[in-house]
């Protein structure tokens, strides 16, 4: 789901963070088949498929289904291009569907795009009040009002410091407890005022984010199970590419990139996989300035090696 900028009007506009780069190591070719797993605004696909002409294929995947409306109006219903509402975990259900054996290369965006932050109802923004839900997929149950009105102290606590390496943890879990039992906690600005309020102003004062960002940052990862969707495709991926074929990973935040990290050096340690790169690359400054959004970006690439030899 590539991320976005905003115009000055606040229109979103589709983005795609480090299109360069993941065209670079990517290395798309005429003739080739490219999964993109996390799709979204279209921006990466559009650009991958220009690449592979004539004779390529693209197999596009999002859990939203709004963005894969928004990409079927944008690329039209053509051969060339497969659509699944699918959780890029479950890319090798939508290659059985698309009867396709294997990649000559995947990739996936884990960033949120600002065309899901600009609409309110969606609930991802602390800017944008709106209902607590922050699904990818609406049609799935669990949302973060259920989490933040029903889960007690302890696994509120463990949450923020899991996943958003929130040092008053305890202190914002303690907070929500004490806020919900007065009222519910149904709305974005709401929460974002209490998790706020709960840490110290000296805190927050060095702190150059919005001092909920890590707690919403949680909240979406739990609601979503991304850390467990990337460890299933960063697993299994690799029996899916043709040797000499790649996959490349946009993650946004360290416990992302620490897992993507750790399953590509286990890949090639197995022999499995080559890393082409081994540190992660990062956006150019002159995409920081046009883009701040991309700052926080790290791509990792690896490449299969060798026939297949079932999953990791």
């Amino acid at each position: 789901m590539g991320k976005a900028g905003l115009r000055v009007d606040e229109t979103p506009v589709h983005v795609p963070v480090m299109l360069d780069e993941v065209l670079e190591y990517l290395s798309p070719r005429p003739g080739a088949t490219i999964l993109d797993g996390t799709a979204g605004g279209g921006g990466h696909a559009e650009a991958l498929r220009e690449r592979i002409r004539p004779g390529g294929r693209m197999i596009l995947l999002d859990r939203d289904r709004e963005a894969l409306e928004r990409l079927i109006a944008r690329f039209g219903r053509r051969g060339d291009v497969s659509y699944f509402h699918a959780n890029f975990c479950d890319f090798d259900q939508a290659l059985n569907q698309a009867a396709v054996d294997r990649l000559d290369g995947a990739f996936v965006d884990l960033g949120l795009s600002s065309l899901q932050l600009a609409d309110a109802e969606r609930g991802f923004s602390l800017q944008r009040p709106g209902p607590l839900d922050m699904r990818f997929d609406r049609s799935e149950g669990l949302t973060a009002d259920e989490i933040v009105n029903r889960w007690d102290e302890g696994r509120l606590a463990a949450l923020f410091s899991k996943y958003g390496d929130q040092p008053y943890a305890r202190r914002i879990a303690r907070a929500i407890v004490a806020a919900r039992k007065r009222r519910p906690i149904h709305r974005t600005d709401a929460l974002a005022d209490i998790v706020a309020a709960a840490q110290p102003a000296s805190y927050r004062r060095r702190k150059r984010i919005h001092p909920a960002t890590r707690v919403f940052q949680s909240l979406r990862i739990a609601v979503n199970e991304e850390y467990g969707s990337l460890e299933k495709f960063c697993g299994r991926i690799f029996d899916f590419l043709k040797p000499g074929g790649r996959v490349v990973v946009l993650a946004y935040h360290s416990g992302e990139d620490r897992i993507v990290k750790q399953r590509f050096r286990e890949a090639a340690g197995a022999g499995v996989a080559s890393l082409p790169v081994r540190k992660p690359i990062t956006p150019t400054e002159a995409e920081i300035r046009a883009n701040p959004r991309s700052r926080s970006a790290r791509l990792r690439v690896a490449e299969r090696v060798g026939p297949s030899t079932g999953s990791l």
